[in-house]
């Protein structure tokens, strides 16, 4: 719902989305998963795109993958996730004119951590989804949504599951990686 209200689409992005699509056209299958910024795009899960698939929720090798608004009790009360979106906008907005009289700290990011904080008693964000991993026999999750780079352990029922969630390109500039058979999150501070 944010992307269709205002956009907040640079370049690089672009380069980025550009980059994952080509590998499509040279035979690999490419898994997009929605979120609640692109929502707009699950209506478009049930058709065949070739090499290209839209899904909500994904599974790979023993690791459940999903964005995770899903499962996010706030995202659910729509009204609450639009007043916490025109929020973080105007965040957004603050922070770009405190960078201009050279501010560093991330003001969006403050008050989003001291939001969520609050916030996350109630929905108990992680433990939802390392739940969901155990439903469905997973080693572990991989999500995004609160945009919180993790990697950690997280028991539930006795069993230990593997709980990453991949951060964000603009806050934290973090993403997750498979490489020689095992994921790794990367936080690469520019």
């Amino acid at each position: 719902w944010l992307l269709r209200r205002r956009m907040y689409w640079k370049q690089p992005f672009t380069n980025i989305i550009r980059k994952i699509l080509s590998y499509s056209k040279n035979g690999t299958e490419v898994i997009y998963i929605t979120g609640n910024h692109d929502e707009f795009l699950r209506i478009y899960s049930e058709i065949d795109l070739g090499m290209i698939k839209i899904v909500d929720e994904y599974e790979f090798n023993n690791y459940f993958i999903t964005h995770g608004d899903l499962y996010d009790g706030v995202v659910q009360l729509k009204w609450l996730g639009k007043l916490g979106g025109w929020g973080y906008e105007l965040a957004i907005y603050i922070d770009r004119t405190l960078k201009k009289f050279g501010y560093k700290k991330s003001f969006s990011k403050m008050l989003k951590d001291k939001v969520k904080k609050a916030v996350k008693f109630i929905t108990n964000f992680e433990i939802q989804l390392v739940y969901q991993a155990t439903i469905r026999d997973c080693k572990g999750v991989i999500c995004g949504h609160i945009h919180k780079p993790e990697n950690k352990i997280i028991t539930i029922k006795e069993i230990d599951i593997h709980y990453l969630n991949c951060g964000d390109w603009i806050e934290n500039n973090s993403y997750i990686i498979f490489d020689k058979g095992e994921f790794k999150l990367i936080e690469s501070y520019v």
